[in-house]
Parts: structure tokens; sequence; C-alpha cells
């Protein structure tokens, strides 16, 4: 059998690091507007579809995981504008700071790991 491209670590971090993404606190500091209550919403709902999708790639499936990490990078990154314009206080830097750590990881990995993949 076949081991992973040369290029692509058998080490590939990308699943545990998606467990860094976080739920949408019930209780966060928002701006009170119908569009951020509908945008974090839909936030909220991308980063449990992260969550979801975290362990639906069989192990030593690199081509799978490259193509999961670039789909969960997406929705982070649309999750992440919504939280920076309507979460405040403490539960935006947090947050936005985790989402911005997660998503500068994800682009490392990808960059690293799975070019041409």
């Amino acid at each position: 059998m076949a081991g992973p491209p040369a290029r692509v670590s058998r080490r590939l971090p990308g699943l545990p690091l998606l467990a860094l993404v976080v739920a949408l606190p019930a209780v966060a500091g928002v701006v009170e507007t119908y569009e951020c209550r509908r945008d974090l919403a839909m936030a909220d709902q991308l980063v449990h579809g992260v969550r979801l999708r975290e362990n639906s790639v069989q192990k030593g499936d690199f081509v799978g995981l490259c193509r999961l990490l670039r789909r969960n990078l997406d929705d982070m990154v649309k999750a992440r504008e919504p939280m920076d314009r309507c979460m405040t206080s403490h539960d935006r830097g947090e947050n936005v700071a985790q989402m911005d750590a997660s998503i500068g990881d994800i682009r490392y990995i990808l960059v690293r790991n799975c070019q041409g993949l």
C-alpha cells in the first residue's frame, strides 16, 4: 500500500486544530441589531458545521483532509467577520483571536502540506 505523498507530513495536525474553534457563547456581549443577531446565528451554524466535520476524514486520507481543511477555512473566514463586527467586550476579543489563530494555522497547513492535493 502506498504511503502519503512526500510533501505531506504523516503528522498533519489539521483535525486536532479544529477543536480550538469555539462556539459562540449564549451570553456573549453582542450588538443588539437584527443584522447582528442574524449574522451571529449564521456564524454559529458555520462553526458548528466545522465541529461536526472534525472526525469525518479517514486516517491517511490526505487528499480528503486537505479538502476538509479548505472547506473549514472558508466557513471560518465567513464566520469570523460577523463575530468581529457584532460581538463586544471580552467575548469579541477572545473569540476573534481564537478564530484568527485557527485560520492562520489552517492556512499554514494548507500551504505547507496541501499544494497540489
